[in-house]
């Protein structure tokens, strides 16, 4: 007579199998996220210019792929529009503009200031948390290292977002911060100006937990940045 295993452990193999699958599963899901992820920053760093093409084989290719998760990818940065479609030539690295660049930060104007309108006052561990995040953005400044400077950029904003209770508010704030990468990577703060930069005025006034001075100073320093962007475009003829 066959013997057969306890029941224990035909569970435990099926559970193991059941665990595979989904990690497989996983990993197959998260594919397309990471290659989008990947194609943005070589976009943000300026590796790959407004206009360039995205072939899915060549893509494929560098990323060990098949078409299927790159399609995917190239998809998700359309629907952000970082990524153009033609159906007749397929995707292309989407062009800057001034009008999509005034819209853009006109909407994470609005969201932003509502935003600090509703933030809770950070604690001392935020307060460190944040002085820390900025003192390397200086020191990335001062580098000139703007492709890393942009990504702590938006972790420093993210932190100071977490502290309202406007959740879906904030997830669209975040979203349109994603969307204006590329732009912010063309016109950063200059080392000079590291010191007086809109972060600086939002922890100062976070910090003595000075409301009208937090919303002042936003309205400032985006005013300033908007029209430092305006007039980085139209140099560029855009």
């Amino acid at each position: 007579m066959m013997s057969r295993k306890p029941l224990s452990a035909r569970i435990d193999k099926r559970e193991r199998l059941l665990q595979k699958k989904s990690t497989k599963t996983k990993r197959g899901t998260g594919l397309p996220i990471n290659i989008a992820q990947e194609v943005r920053n070589l976009i943000t760093r300026g590796v790959w210019s407004p206009g360039v093409h995205l072939g899915q084989a060549e893509l494929a290719k560098k990323f060990g792929a098949s078409r299927v998760p790159i399609r995917e990818a190239l998809k998700l940065l359309t629907a952000d529009g970082i990524v153009a479609h033609d159906p007749n030539r397929g995707f292309f690295i989407a062009s800057l503009s001034s009008d999509e660049a005034r819209q853009l930060y006109r909407m994470r104007h609005l969201l932003e200031a509502e935003i600090l309108a509703s933030i809770a006052w950070p604690s001392k561990k935020q307060l460190a948390e944040l002085e820390e995040q900025l003192e390397r953005m200086e020191k990335l400044l001062a580098k000139g290292s703007s492709v890393e400077w942009v990504d702590a950029h938006r972790r420093f904003h993210q932190t100071i977002f977490d502290l309202s209770p406007l959740r879906f508010i904030v997830e669209e704030a975040q979203r349109l911060l994603r969307l204006t990468d590329r732009y912010r990577s063309i016109v950063h703060p200059s080392p000079t100006e590291s010191k007086a930069n809109q972060e600086r005025h939002l922890l100062n006034a976070l910090a003595t937990r000075d409301r009208e001075r937090l919303l002042a100073g936003f309205e400032s320093d985006r005013a300033a940045i908007e029209a430092g962007l305006m007039r980085a475009l139209a140099a560029r003829g855009l």
